[in-house]
């Protein structure tokens, strides 16, 4: 198997339990870890370019916060929010509980651009 086979492989795996049309809008993004923060910024982007809802928030808990998103339909866990480091993953829907204590997090609404520019900062930052 081929070096490009297997990180196809490897990105099919991480997209296991996601929407057929977010798995494929990521797809490009599949070899890039990116922070906490940086990962609801890829995602409110995403949405924005195809026309879907994105909310974006901070749940508090133990032992740290975390930040998710609702993108369309789904949930997605983006890391704990001091994480420079995190994947994006499929999540069950926050208690009731837990969406009361929520705060929205603002982020800014990246074009394609700026998130290729964004994605060769950790690229560079990774290897330094």
């Amino acid at each position: 198997m081929t070096s490009k086979e297997m990180k196809g492989k490897m990105a099919e795996s991480k997209m296991q339990g996601f929407p057929p049309r977010l798995a494929e809008l990521l797809e490009p993004y599949a070899g890039v870890t990116l922070s906490a923060l940086d990962n609801l910024k890829l995602l409110k982007a995403l949405a924005e370019q195809d026309a879907l809802n994105c909310e974006c928030l901070e749940l508090s808990g133990e032992p740290r916060a975390v930040y998710v998103a609702k993108w369309d339909h789904g949930w997605f866990g983006c890391g704990f929010s001091n994480a420079y480091s995190a994947e994006i993953r499929p999540m069950t829907p926050p208690s009731e509980t837990q969406l009361k204590t929520s705060r929205e997090v603002e982020v800014p609404l990246l074009n394609a651009q700026q998130l290729s520019f964004m994605c060769m900062q950790y690229a560079h930052f990774d290897h330094c």
